[in-house]
């Protein structure tokens, strides 16, 4: 966890030059694809294998909005046309404004939306594509969006509300919502509240809007491992996305500046790396809804099911203004990621390691590769003053410049981030503990359970969990003494680290399983077992109904997945430790 010789002047010169010849990397406009071939000749002169990968998605184009009170003559509010939309009538449309606050299920209680058009804040509570999927599913024509920020600033955010995570399938083609979006400043967002305490507020919009299907290009870049490292199959994967709203100087400039330095760094350390590492520039990131993580996950699942060992997603790094460190990390990785972070900032700031969740590109979870990501960010003061702008202010804005970037704080994430990425490629045993994940699974079913109807013997989940406890703690005993096991016996207890992230993630991490993608923030993500939300669904009906009788059945489907999954990391321990037992 020593400290590596990085070069931070090299990370700004990537920065001053992306930010002077790559501004509004909107995907599909070429000055993405422009950025790519920069990013690629970069990685191929530091030696890697670098190429631009081609594929196609669902994307949406920058369209015009127009907002007035009341009518087409009425006081205009600025606005920016959300993307992946729906457009108005050539005339617009004029209908009734309804309040849903932060735009969550919750929020809609006792309010009629229907042929209407909702008001909602920029927050995570819910993301906001998710935000437009419950305002469509309700019956809303339209939504706004208010940005967050003080409650007088100007600043109107560019948002995209396709909401389905990646390309669409036959079953969630019909889950992108069909309702016109347009963003507006948080201090017109008050107003307009104001004067909705006072009686009926009406809006009149237009939009014009289109979607279509393109193929785009993203930088992948593979930094092999010597021929004889034992694990060279095995790959770290390091990303960040390319595209941006312009200008995108810390959404993500820094964040591909610090990927490109962190593989010459590596490079230059080959002989020493036991493990691949692969570095993902994704593209469709903010429009398409993470379609180049997505795209990647789908084209290399068997890749990634057999050898990644973990995913470090860097992005927004190096804002300024930030007085703590924040690592959302997966259980198993938590200690590991804490105890790095200590390592390079010591007491010199509060550091926070935290739950992570599926927002971003974070397009592993039904896969199951451990994952992580790390960067300076704001204080929960900051962040209660912004109205939840975690991200800064200024994030989606014309305002996210070299201003707001504070060289500090970049060089600190650069400091974390290649030691992590480094000791994940070089380490003899992977630092992926399992006692936390078990902790987790056990507290959720807990949550989930307590004491309330079940009627596909989902206590059975609780039974399995209990019969791996015993063997999870002896395999991460193992893992910690077995810097002195026999190489041989080492590289099976790694790969045996693989398969438990695979089987235990989904469980938790996914309301789809292993082999699909969540629609984007998606409310069932809040449940503490998302794979089976459905049993709150079954609680909320009479137990004699057709449809609870049609849940029930589901439900006990869905237990055979997870009993499976839970009964096969604990056969796979138990061989296991026969063999280590008996090799020592």
């Amino acid at each position: 966890m020593t400290a590596l010789d990085y070069s931070f002047p090299t990370v700004m010169q990537h920065v001053d030059h992306m930010r002077t010849h790559f501004l509004n990397r909107k995907s599909g406009q070429g000055i993405d694809l422009a950025a790519g071939k920069y990013v690629v000749e970069t990685l191929a002169s530091y030696g890697l294998e670098a190429e631009l990968q081609e594929f196609e998605t669902y994307d949406s184009d920058i369209g015009s909005s127009f907002v007035a009170l009341g009518g087409p003559d009425g006081t205009v509010i600025g606005s920016l046309p959300c993307l992946h939309v729906e457009p108005t009538p050539i005339e617009g449309v004029t209908a009734e404004l309804v309040d849903v606050g932060p735009g969550g299920l919750a929020d809609y209680e006792g309010k009629d939306v229907c042929g209407k058009i909702v008001l909602a804040e920029v927050s995570y509570a819910p993301a906001t594509p998710e935000k437009a999927r419950i305002a469509a599913s309700k019956g809303a024509i339209g939504i706004v969006l208010m940005n967050w920020g003080t409650d007088d600033s100007r600043y109107i955010p560019w948002r995209a509300l396709k909401a389905v995570w990646g390309n669409p399938t036959p079953e969630s083609w019909g889950e992108i919502p069909r309702v016109f979006g347009v963003s507006i400043s948080r201090a017109d967002g008050i107003t307009i509240r104001r004067k909705m305490q006072a009686g009926g507020v009406s809006l009149h919009v237009r939009l014009t809007a289109s979607r279509v299907w393109r193929k785009l290009h993203q930088p992948v870049a593979w930094l092999h491992a010597p021929e004889n490292s034992p694990e060279r199959d095995q790959f770290v994967v390091v990303s960040g996305h390319i595209d941006s709203w312009n200008p995108g100087v810390t959404d993500n400039i820094t964040g591909m500046s610090v990927m490109m330095e962190i593989a010459r760094l590596l490079s230059s350390r080959r002989k020493n790396l036991r493990r691949s590492v692969a570095f993902c520039f994704w593209n469709g990131h903010e429009v398409a809804e993470a379609a180049g993580s997505t795209y990647f996950v789908d084209s290399q699942w068997e890749r990634l099911n057999r050898d990644a060992v973990a995913y470090v997603n860097i992005d927004s790094v190096g804002m300024k203004g930030t007085e703590e460190f924040h690592i959302n990390s997966c259980p198993e990785l938590g200690t590991f990621s804490e105890r790095l972070s200590h390592a390079v900032f010591a007491d010199t700031l509060p550091q926070k390691v935290m739950t992570l969740r599926r927002v971003g590109d974070q397009s592993f979870f039904g896969v199951g590769v451990s994952a992580v990501t790390g960067r300076h960010s704001y204080s929960q003061a900051v962040v209660r003053e912004q109205n939840g702008a975690t991200l800064g202010w200024y994030n989606h804005t014309e305002f996210d410049t070299i201003d707001v970037m504070d060289p500090q704080a970049l060089e600190a994430d650069l400091d974390w981030c290649s030691r992590y990425v480094h000791a994940l490629a070089t380490a003899p045993v992977l630092p992926q503990r399992f006692s936390a994940r078990l902790a987790d699974l056990e507290e959720r079913f807990a949550a989930m359970l307590a004491d309330k109807a079940d009627p596909a013997q989902l206590s059975l989940i609780q039974k399995a969990i209990g019969d791996l406890r015993e063997g999870i703690r002896w395999f991460d005993g193992f893992l910690d003494d077995a810097g002195e096991a026999q190489d041989e016996l080492r590289e099976r207890a790694n790969r045996l680290v693989l398969r438990l992230s695979r089987l235990l993630t989904f469980i938790t991490g996914s309301a789809s399983g292993r082999y699909g993608q969540d629609s984007y923030g998606i409310s069932t993500l809040a449940q503490p077992v998302p794979l089976l939300a459905c049993l709150e669904d079954y609680r909320a009906r009479p137990s004699d109904t057709l449809e609870a009788r049609l849940l029930a059945t589901k439900l006990m489907r869905l237990r055979h997945t997870v009993t499976d999954a839970l009964e096969a990391a604990r056969s796979l321990i138990d061989d296991f430790r026969f063999v280590a037992e008996r090799t020592n």
